[in-house]
């Protein structure tokens, strides 16, 4: 009792910096550095009058060496208190790097503590015979309350000290709520300049509210719906807030249109009921829907020059076996016939007349129909047969066929969720050589392939969806497939060849560079799910540095200029297209939400978002048009990018509107900060450079916008009247820092005009649409085609906002 009270009298004495007190200083030092049993013989406690008995000459002489040391003038401490509790090297930050890696709250002594002055240096060595200092409670430096020690301290938590008094704990916790609940960045970086980042939540998320709160739906950051909240003059045209023009009548016939493309989609989103509903065996049925050889030759084909890519689900060798013995009526594995109508089924989406909607069975099949029978063969299987790796690819194959007609992307999220979970179930996320006994190499690579695929599938949808993902770098062990075609694997083979290098064209280059990839995009997810808590730039800057160096990287794999013949360059522009989308996909959606919709954005993130924007709408403008080929392709491209099109058009939009409204000095309406744009001095495109994004003028980048809307409207299909109504309208409003709405009404009924033409509908057939299937009355009394109440929570009254195009229907 006696000794802690003695440790815990130095703590309390504050040296004094005259040179009279300089030997009371000296004395003072020495205590502080004698153990427990010397500092009671040399200073007694108050109250004791009997001495220690029993010291041993050698604490004798150990007491006498350490007297006789060069004691240091005492400074102040820069040093955390942790740091200085553990002995540990701090680096001075708040919070410092050690405090970081063990998750201990850093905490620094004010200037007037005397706990803030030492009695020698930082990095002073340690006196291994010290004894750890006890912590002791405020108040506690009379030796009579050394009792109380037990009921004032808590025991470690969450890397705190073990005996961290109970007030000094909560005082702790408070500050670190309120640092919190202040939004202070712990660490600025000199790239943000200290800056607070927040993204504006209503330009990030959206969810539309119908039934009282019964029916609920989520829109991510790259619904139409959630940035149109970001050009309110066009929002404002949309919700019908113009009344006494013309544009009522307009906004109608657009509802109109939409509902009629609406009714032919869902017709032909029917499958056959011939088939689906038959009685005969799902195996009999998938036969019979099958087209002859010659057009099944000329869509497997199809379908291994153009879907296995970044995607690897079959083996190309395996595959075509199978189906040389299907056609020798030699039909050895169940599994085969839904793999082959979901090659089909994709291949048709791209190489038909019809898109795969039509009934007839001499070009392709029916993609709904095909579906629809697939997807009753998984549903009678038990047992093993779930937990079989051909089972898996069948799964994979549905996804991938549907997800082409299917005009809501979350269906397919759903789906893959449960497809990544029992892949997991199955032990493909463990790599195949922890197995015992061990997975046959070839079996061993194709998990591989296939888990990679799954893995890219799930952080792809989750970030189209704004939704998180259901891996994590780190959540798996399987090492990323080898550089090999697969002419180099076959079932019986003892070892795997050593893989190729990553600029050695094969099968399988474009998986593997998209593995490197990998991980840095999977950090892209979690980023982007709580971007609107982030406060501080310097991990979105990371990821993003890194996202554009693997862009940089593409264009050395695949380059632009060669000596390639028709064909080759046809073939290096879609690997190296389909790669550069796969990154900038993820680099677009981390940066949006700041480039979009955060004060004082970085300029490097303006830059990059606006370039990465534009690059994905030029893409066509490396081919040829007058090729035969280049409208099959030019269709392949709409089909595959048409979200990532719309999405880009409206975030270049938002640059149209920020210069031209900046340029003419006149009354921003923009409710958001928007980056300074530097005008270039010419309209050359380049989609190369890193320093420069041409075209900077407001001219070219609208030209861009109307050349991509121009396709949307030249391949639209059912569900796309909205979203080209949206992109329309917005492009119409920022041209200009005064829209007029005259000007607008008149512009986009020509966009009317091109939409009726490209549907083949005429003018009389629109307005001869049943108005009791829509409510006549709603449509006598004009009513706005954008609907808003009960859906975002803001703008409009509920009698203003029951139009023909609601938000809640958005798809």
């Amino acid at each position: 009792m006696s000794g802690d009270a003695a440790t815990a009298a130095p703590a309390t004495h504050k040296p004094s910096s005259t040179g009279s007190n300089t030997s009371s200083f000296e004395n003072t030092s020495t205590q502080m550095r004698t153990p427990p049993q010397q500092h009671a013989v040399h200073t007694p406690p108050q109250g004791t009058g009997a001495q220690p008995l029993g010291i041993s000459q050698q604490q004798q002489q150990q007491q006498q060496q350490q007297q006789q040391r060069s004691v240091k003038r005492p400074r102040p401490v820069k040093s955390c208190t942790e740091c200085r509790k553990r002995k540990l090297r701090c680096d001075r930050l708040l919070p410092c790097s050690q405090c970081q890696k063990s998750t201990r709250i850093c905490k620094y002594a004010a200037d007037h503590d005397p706990a803030n002055l030492s009695d020698g240096s930082d990095t002073e060595p340690v006196d291994i015979n010290r004894p750890n200092k006890r912590s002791c409670p405020p108040g506690t430096a009379n030796p009579n309350n050394v009792t109380n020690n037990d009921t004032a301290t808590t025991p470690a938590k969450n890397g705190g000290s073990p005996g961290m008094p109970m007030l000094e704990d909560l005082s702790l916790r408070m500050e670190r709520l309120e640092r919190h609940m202040q939004g202070r960045s712990p660490a600025p970086t000199d790239t943000s300049g200290g800056r607070i980042l927040y993204a504006a939540s209503d330009t990030v998320r959206g969810l539309s509210v119908k039934s009282g709160g019964m029916t609920t739906r989520f829109f991510g950051q790259h619904s139409p719906r959630v940035m149109l909240n970001v050009f309110p003059e066009a929002r404002a045209y949309l919700m019908g807030q113009h009344r006494g023009h013309a544009s009522d009548d307009l906004l109608k016939s657009f509802g109109l249109l939409h509902k009629h493309r609406q009714d032919e989609l869902h017709l032909a989103m029917k499958p056959i009921t011939v088939f689906v509903d038959s009685m005969m065996p799902v195996q009999k049925r998938m036969t019979d829907i099958l087209p002859k050889k010659e057009i099944c030759d000329r869509l497997v084909t199809m379908y291994f020059d153009t879907s296995e890519t970044i995607y690897r689900i079959l083996h190309a060798r395996t595959f075509y076996d199978a189906y040389s013995k299907y056609w020798d009526g030699k039909l050895q594995s169940e599994s085969f016939l839904p793999q082959l109508l979901c090659v089909l089924s994709v291949a048709s989406r791209f190489e038909t007349k019809s898109r795969g909607m039509g009934h007839e069975r001499s070009e392709g099949v029916h993609i709904p129909t095909a579906c629809a029978l697939v997807q009753s063969w998984l549903d009678n299987l038990k047992g093993k047969q779930l937990v079989d790796i051909t089972t898996v690819q069948v799964q994979v194959l549905l996804i991938h066929a549907s997800r082409m007609i299917t005009p809501r992307l979350q269906d397919s999220w759903n789906k893959l969720g449960y497809v990544l979970r029992l892949a997991m179930s199955m032990g493909m996320h463990r790599d195949p050589t922890e197995s015992d006994p061990r997975i046959p190499v070839f079996w061993g690579e194709i998990r591989r392939r296939l888990w990679f695929t799954l893995a890219d599938m799930d952080l792809h949808m989750s970030i189209a969806c704004n939704m998180p993902a259901l891996l994590r770098d780190g959540d798996f062990t399987c090492k990323p497939p080898r550089n090999l075609n697969d002419s180099e694997l076959f079932p019986d083979m003892q070892d795997l060849p050593p893989t190729r290098p990553i600029d050695q064209e094969t099968d399988n280059q474009m998986q593997v560079y998209a593995a490197i990839t990998l991980a840095a995009r999977m950090r892209v997810a979690p980023l982007v799910n709580r971007i609107d808590s982030i406060r501080d730039y310097s991990e979105v800057l990371d990821v993003g540095t890194k996202l554009e160096r693997f862009l940089d990287d593409i264009n050395y794999i695949f380059p632009r200029q060669g000596s390639y013949s028709v064909d080759q360059k046809s073939k290096q522009w879609r690997s190296r297209v389909i790669l550069d989308m796969h990154v900038r996909r993820p680099l677009l959606a981390l940066y949006r939400p700041l480039a979009l919709g955060a004060p004082d954005v970085p300029a490097e993130i303006s830059r990059s978002f606006l370039k990465s924007s534009v690059v994905i709408l030029k893409y066509l403008d490396e081919l040829d048009p007058t090729q035969p080929s280049y409208p099959v392709v030019a269709e392949m491209y709409h089909q595959i990018l048409k979200p990532d099109i719309i999405y880009c058009s409206l975030s270049v939009c938002y640059y149209i509107q920020s210069a031209v409204r900046q340029n003419s000095d006149s009354v921003i309406f923009s409710q958001h900060g928007g980056p300074s744009l530097s005008v270039a001095q010419g309209d050359d495109m380049s989609m190369v450079s890193a320093e420069v994004v041409v075209p900077w003028s407001p001219a070219r980048l609208t030209s861009t916008v109307q050349e991509s809307l121009d396709l949307l409207i030249k391949h639209m299909g059912g569900g796309d009247t909205k979203d080209i109504l949206c992109l329309a309208a917005v492009l119409e409003t920022v041209k200009t820092a005064e829209p007029n709405v005259q000007e607008v009404t008149r512009n986009l009924y020509a966009v009317l005009d091109a939409c009726l033409r490209s549907s083949g509908i005429p003018k009389e057939k629109l307005h001869t649409v049943s108005m009791d299937h829509y409510g006549a009355d709603s449509y006598m009394h004009g009513q706005p085609a954008y609907g808003y109440a009960n859906s975002m929570g803001s703008g409009g009254s509920a009698s203003n906002l029951a139009g023909w195009i609601l938000w809640d229907g958005w798809e």
